[in-house]
């Protein structure tokens, strides 16, 4: 058995959500001989990645799981035809971490975005990123008058965020500003601590608003 995303020899656990059966035949025929992850009956593992697949993201199983996840809970893969990217920062707030066009979700593209949200990251498209950045009003309120020292970003900071904006990996913003994918790892998880945000896209979002991008 490979590794996983996270460094063990078990693959990562994938609690799936369909709004038909349809959606979820499909996505069980995607997943079925991917051996990095392993699809489960329930969520209990504190690990398990949550999969939702929809049609639209307006439907009741997207806005119902978005509006009572928890805010310390796991992020989700959202699978989707339709999003309306006005409602794109509800969905990353409601604790979305990565979202795959449907027409994309072939059984590998999906192992990447579980892969992403295991690790604490986000993987979104590229259009979404944008979209996201152009609503961030809708994340975090305004601040008016100088960042304090627990809100202001270092450099170091401003360098890694630029790069994820621009859509680089962890191993790619490592090797590109000289630092070990464990340290990358490790400042964009206390970025995320101590400024309360959920995941790269949402810590992206900030520091565009913030006027560090």
């Amino acid at each position: 058995m490979p590794s996983n995303a996270l460094g063990g020899t078990s693959p990562i656990p994938v609690l799936l959500h369909a709004a038909d059966p349809l959606s979820e035949a499909g996505a069980r025929a995607q997943l079925g001989d991917q051996r990095a992850i392993v699809l489960v009956g329930n969520g209990s593992r504190p690990e398990t990645v949550p999969l939702l697949v929809t049609n639209s993201a307006d439907e009741e199983l997207v806005t119902g799981w978005c509006a009572d996840a928890p805010a310390d809970g796991p992020r989700a893969v959202l699978v989707t035809g339709r999003l309306r990217q006005s409602g794109l920062p509800n969905l990353v707030a409601g604790g979305i971490g990565a979202v795959v066009w449907r027409h994309e979700a072939t059984g590998p593209r999906l192992v990447r975005a579980v892969t992403a949200v295991a690790r604490g990251e986000a993987d979104m498209p590229a259009d979404l990123v944008r979209a996201l950045m152009d609503q961030v009003g809708g994340l975090l309120p305004r601040t008016p008058g100088r960042p304090s020292s627990s809100t202001a970003l270092t450099a170091r900071e401003v360098s890694i965020l630029r790069r994820a904006a621009d859509g680089d990996e962890t191993g790619e913003i490592a090797d590109r500003l000289g630092y070990s994918e464990r340290t990358i790892k490790r400042d964009l998880h206390e970025l995320m601590k101590r400024l309360g945000l959920r995941n790269r896209a949402h810590a992206v979002a900030y520091a565009l608003r913030a006027g560090y991008l």
